[in-house]
């Protein structure tokens, strides 16, 4: 592995952030930048049409190589996994025909219910994690809104070889060279945490209010729930020994102001009748408060409405 950056490049899951990261490496030039996606109908129109980034004021267009089969692609040095945590049980196996013993996997969910899951899975390969505030807005296949700036940070959960964390620079240095904002920390759970507070307070909220983020602070109801789950889990975290960031309810609140017009993945989510993340982020929370004999009323009273949510476009 190497401290330069990848040169063949696999991003795996158009989505909204696949979509943003792909066409911020598509301005480097010098790298092979493939979309990996499960839907062949979906990435044949990718590779026909290319991907459109909006703006306010404008819009960026650029041509990419996309397929379904991964064997086509075949070893790469970079992975950018940016399938949602439901998704990755089937994506992982799928992926194989990319990975060696020296290529990178960066993931990039939310939450934190399906790290056992990651880590478990014994891959060929190097695995380590991202963490970003980047906003976007997935508008259609192919087709991303610009949602904000933000920082990114990578990092491995425990050790890792020379080799990978070397890797680890060079993928930082290539988010870099894409414009975007990126730091290697060797606290990535504590960043991990960090996120998942201001997710517990934002995304399933604004799925029940069916409401822009910023809309959550105007509704004295929403704001009470959002202290109240993010307290609860910032417990969770104290309990662990996971060393969060001061004050995460103002946080929250701070980053609820800076993306007021966002739409979050969660509201996304409910709005294409797809399965969300809420598993991952409060589910997760109140896995993890159960075990440790802590009460989490509030994260209860969210995973069941945004469960109940599903069942009107899942039903059984």
């Amino acid at each position: 592995m190497r401290d330069t950056p990848p040169k063949r490049v696999a991003i795996v899951g158009p989505g909204a952030l696949g979509c943003l990261l792909a066409t911020a490496l598509c301005r480097i030039g010098g790298e092979e930048i493939w979309v990996l996606d499960h839907d062949s109908r979906r990435a044949a129109l990718l590779q026909h049409s290319g991907l459109t980034l909006e703006y306010a004021d404008r819009c960026e267009h650029f041509p990419i190589q996309a397929t379904a089969d991964a064997r086509l692609i075949g070893p790469v040095d970079l992975v950018l996994l940016c399938v949602k945590s439901p998704a990755l049980r089937r994506t992982l196996p799928s992926l194989l025909p990319l990975l060696t013993e020296k290529t990178l996997l960066l993931a990039w969910q939310n939450g934190i219910g399906h790290l056992p899951f990651l880590l478990g899975a014994q891959l060929p390969c190097a695995l380590a994690l991202a963490v970003t505030s980047l906003g976007a807005h997935l508008l259609g296949p192919g087709r991303v809104r610009f949602g904000g700036a933000g920082a990114t940070t990578l990092g491995f959960l425990g050790e890792a070889p020379r080799e990978a964390r070397q890797a680890l620079d060079g993928a930082a240095e290539l988010l870099r060279l894409a414009g975007l904002e990126a730091r290697v920390d060797k606290d990535i759970l504590a960043q991990i945490w960090n996120k998942l507070l201001v997710n517990v307070g934002i995304n399933a909220l604004t799925a029940i209010y069916h409401c822009e983020n910023g809309e959550l602070l105007r509704k004295p109801e929403a704001l009470g729930l959002m202290r109240a789950a993010v307290q609860e889990a910032a417990g969770v975290a104290q309990a662990k020994g996971i060393a969060i960031a001061p004050d995460p309810v103002a946080r929250t609140i701070a980053v609820c102001r800076a993306t007021a017009s966002n739409i979050s993945s969660m509201l996304q989510d409910v709005r294409q009748k797809r399965q969300t993340e809420i598993e991952a982020i409060n589910g997760a929370v109140l896995e993890e408060a159960g075990r440790l004999g802590i009460p989490a009323p509030v994260n209860a009273e969210l995973v069941d409405a945004v469960k109940s949510l599903e069942k009107t476009y899942f039903p059984g």
